[in-house]
Order: C-alpha cells, then structure tokens, then sequence
C-alpha cells in the first residue's frame, strides 16, 4: 500500500509543472457491496464487505482533474461443493486513471462532482478448494463515480463519493469475411459508499 502510494505521488509530480498546479491527495473507507460472480463453473456470490484505498487528484483546469485511484476490498466468496458451502477468502483491487468535473456552487464550499475512470482490477483468490486453484486474476476495469467535496478550508476537505466498478472479461475474438471484433462481458459489478478526507496543495 505504502509503495502504491508513493506511486501516485510521484507521478502526480511527474504531470504538473513548476508552477505547483492544485493537487489533492486523499484516502477513503466505505462499503463494497457485490453482485453475484459469473466464472466457468457458474455464478458464485462475494460476499458485501468493507473497502478502502486512497486517490491523487491533479488540476487541469479551474474545475477539471485527473485522478490515480486504488480501492481495494477484502472479501469472501461463498461457493458450494458436494452440498457444503465453503467461503473463500479473496480480495479484489482497482488500479484507475481517470478523470473527474466539478460542479461550481453558490457556497463554493459544497462541490458535486462525477467522474469516470479505467485502468486494471485484480482479483486474489486465497485458497484452493475443489475446483479452485488459489490464483489471481486481471481484468481491464471501468468505474463511474458521483459524490461531493466538502470543503473545510484551504488544504483540508471531506469527500463522499458512490461509485460502481465493472471489470470486463475477454470473451473472444473473431476475423472473417463479415468483419472482425471482440467481445466482453462483465463478471461482476461493484458498488462501494466511501467516506474520506483529502489534503490540498497549490492552486
């Protein structure tokens, strides 16, 4: 987590220029809840657990950002084998770029905002057990986010953000005289409800 981000800051850093464009680093808790997982073997349930993780924000304009998020929850998925059920520790992380719009208020303090990013959402699956083989799992991943900044002064501010996460699986590939494509399909959405607290430079 430390190494993640280090990461972010660096790279953050990296985009802005001497004149210390507004930057907003952050972190998060809240709650994950899941839908059912579609795999090989059939649909399983993940288990609604809490998640957190953190996000740096850099100014392109007045109300504009780009963001560099982790979110990352630790989950069980309940799986049924020979009329036994059997929960499977796993956890899943988000790796996002993206970007984000503020809406300006009258307040100037209350700032709504959406955002939309993409980027790599890993799936660790802790243990084995019938036919499942502790292993990980990479899918490209997009999210929507909506939520508000509430601004408690210069530097300091609260963020509370809904968000749902869509990682996409490969499902094929096809070349021939009628074309060529690709097709996806997504094995499980993510809603989270996060709380945080963010830190403002420059600007």
């Amino acid at each position: 987590m430390k190494r993640i981000l280090f990461l972010l800051i660096a790279v953050g850093f990296f985009l802005t220029d001497s004149a210390a464009q507004k930057i907003e680093l952050g972190g998060f808790y809240g709650y994950n809840l899941n839908t059912r997982a579609r795999t090989y073997y059939g649909d399983y349930t993940l288990y609604n657990n809490p998640n957190y993780g953190g996000q740096l924000s850099v100014g392109l304009a007045p109300d504009m950002f780009v963001e560099f998020t982790y979110n990352r929850s630790d989950s069980q998925m309940k799986y049924y084998y020979n009329n036994f059920e059997e929960p499977l520790d796993m956890s899943s992380e988000y790796y996002h770029i993206g970007g984000l719009r503020q809406v300006p208020t009258s307040s100037g303090n209350i700032l709504p905002f959406g955002a939309f990013s993409l980027g790599a959402t890993r799936f660790d699956l802790k243990e084995t057990y019938g036919e499942f083989t502790a292993n990980d799992k990479w899918y490209m991943s997009i999210a929507l986010a909506a939520g508000a900044k509430i601004l408690l002064g210069d530097a300091l501010g609260i963020r509370l953000q809904a968000r749902v996460g869509l990682p996409m699986g490969f499902n094929g590939l096809w070349i021939g005289t009628g074309g060529s494509g690709a097709s996806f399909y997504v094995p499980v959405a993510q809603f989270d409800f996060t709380a945080g607290v963010f830190l403002r430079f420059g600007g």
